[in-house]
């Protein structure tokens, strides 16, 4: 179909032409999807191929002559529009997605086709319509100055959008502060006029450009790792020197809590009813929750480690008459009566054929202990003079069989003990022990155990046959071996009960 007289200067691509270009379009598609590269843009192309190929299909003569000219300027700036877009995707996009250089943003994507875009119509316009635009537009000055002041805080939003998006300040997913805390959140979207943030509670909060780009901003996802600091009060009773050791202990074995940089412990200042602590943690997920749960984890923890050491927080000084002690948290720190410690040490086979006047010599030299959910009891490598039996909750047996890659070993419950191959070997621990609720163990010292050796020394032949049996690897091996391998064992037992007093 021949194109009408009124645009017969400018000619329309046919759409044998724009087909398979569009077709084109669709395997470029199909193949970057496969490859995971970014797609080519196809809204334009199928808007320019579909408005081509109508127009060669419509009759022109059901279009009023007076709007041929311009429908056909609206085709071909559709056409020149699709072209320019397909151009951008392959100079800086597809360049960004093959990592040649930094995937560009889609604002400036956007700009440089508006530009482009501009710029082809006017010429558009100018050739097919004979209408000078730039002329008409340069000579109403009074038109371009009230444009230009009505526009003048959008361009400022837009060049710092640009800006935003150009540098590595600040990022999709960021959790950044924008002029202290009152701005705070993850960053959902950068548009060319405002920032959008979404905060913990679920707020969304969006700000001009100008604001996050003249204010100060503070990237909390930058490194990769944050800290969060609080409080404690101790009492002026516990050395620092006690406290910042406990304290170090407690954070640092938290498995969110990083080793580098490790968690730092310092005295703060001397308080009316307390010495202050500042404590700082280091954890990868910069996330306000993640930041409250630790800090409740953490504080927690050290309740109950302090509990263990039979200190507890401070009240205030001005405080009158002092709380009167709570029965139940008392009951769960006191020492176990006779009759339930016997019947406790008694259910497992390495105390269960011990008379009661040795289960309670054991007794005298053993106390009930809490721990919280989370919280390791023993870490494996280090010493101990100890072993544990579980009365209430559950424990997890943990072991670190590379750098970085732990494994579940085991779940102990009430009456089952672990840390035997310690007590009575001295070795460090073999594994890491972490409750997994609120447990209630029996922990058994060493001396205890040297005071009934001393009084029947052959209970040594029998603790160490019975702990021998406990180490896994001697199945694999020959009776020979095993014998072998238990004088041995028993031989260093011998050693650290009699030759060096119990250690």
């Amino acid at each position: 179909m021949a194109p009408p007289s009124a645009i017969s200067s400018w000619t329309i691509p046919s759409w044998s032409v724009v087909l398979p270009a569009f077709g084109l379009v669709v395997l470029l598609t199909l193949a970057c999807r496969r490859r995971g590269l970014p797609l080519p843009p196809r809204t334009l192309p199928l808007l320019a191929t579909v408005s081509t190929v109508a127009l060669h299909l419509v009759p022109l003569s059901l279009v009023p002559a007076s709007g041929r000219l311009w429908l056909a300027i609206g085709v071909d700036l559709l056409l020149v529009l699709a072209l320019i877009r397909l151009v951008l995707w392959l100079v800086l996009e597809l360049p960004g997605g093959l990592g040649w250089w930094r995937p560009p943003p889609e604002l400036l994507v956007q700009l440089l086709l508006v530009a482009a875009g501009a710029l082809a119509a006017v010429l558009l316009v100018n050739r097919v319509g004979r209408l000078d635009v730039v002329g008409l537009v340069t000579t109403t000055a009074v038109l371009t100055a009230v444009v230009g002041l009505a526009i003048q805080e959008p361009l400022k939003d837009l060049i710092a959008g640009l800006e935003l998006q150009l540098s590595d300040d600040l990022r999709l997913g960021d959790l950044v502060e924008i002029a202290g805390e009152q701005a705070r959140g993850r960053v959902e979207s950068v548009s060319w006029r405002d920032t959008t943030l979404r905060t913990s509670d679920g707020v969304r909060v969006v700000l001009p450009n100008t604001q996050v780009t003249n204010g100060i901003l503070r990237n909390l996802s930058f490194s990769g790792a944050v800290s969060d600091r609080f409080d404690v009060g101790l009492d002026f009773d516990l050395p620092p020197g006690g406290a910042l050791a406990l304290l170090e202990r407690v954070v640092g074995s938290h498995p969110l809590v990083l080793q580098e940089p490790p968690p730092e412990v310092r005295v703060k200042a001397f308080a009316d009813s307390a010495i202050t602590y500042e404590v700082q943690v280091w954890f990868r997920e910069p996330s306000d929750a993640v930041r409250r749960s630790l800090r409740s984890a953490l504080l927690q923890q050290i309740w109950y480690a302090l509990k263990r050491e039979g200190r507890s927080i401070p009240f205030p000084v001005r405080e009158l008459q002092r709380r009167r002690p709570d029965p139940v948290a008392e009951a769960l720190v006191a020492s176990l009566p006779p009759q339930e410690g016997r019947l406790l040490l008694a259910s497992h086979s390495l105390f269960a054929e011990l008379p009661p006047a040795d289960l309670d010599s054991l007794l005298s030299h053993s106390r009930p202990v809490l721990f919280t959910a989370g919280e390791a009891i023993v870490r494996e490598g280090a010493t101990g003079r100890s072993l544990y039996q579980v009365i209430t909750g559950r424990v997890e047996v943990e072991k670190e069989v590379q750098p970085g890659h732990i494994i579940h070993v085991a779940e102990l419950g009430p009456g089952e003990v672990f840390g035997e191959m310690t007590l009575f070997q001295g070795a460090p621990r073999s594994a890491t022990v972490r409750a997994l609720e609120d447990s209630r163990l029996l922990r058994v010292d060493r001396a205890g155990v040297r005071e009934l050796l001393e009084r029947d020394p052959d209970l040594l032949e029998r603790f160490a046959q019975l702990v021998n049996s406990r180490r896994r690897e001697l199945e694999s091996l020959g009776h020979e071996e095993q014998q072998r391998e238990a004088s041995n064992l028993l031989e260093a037992m011998r050693n650290l009960f009699f030759a060096l007093g119990g250690g």
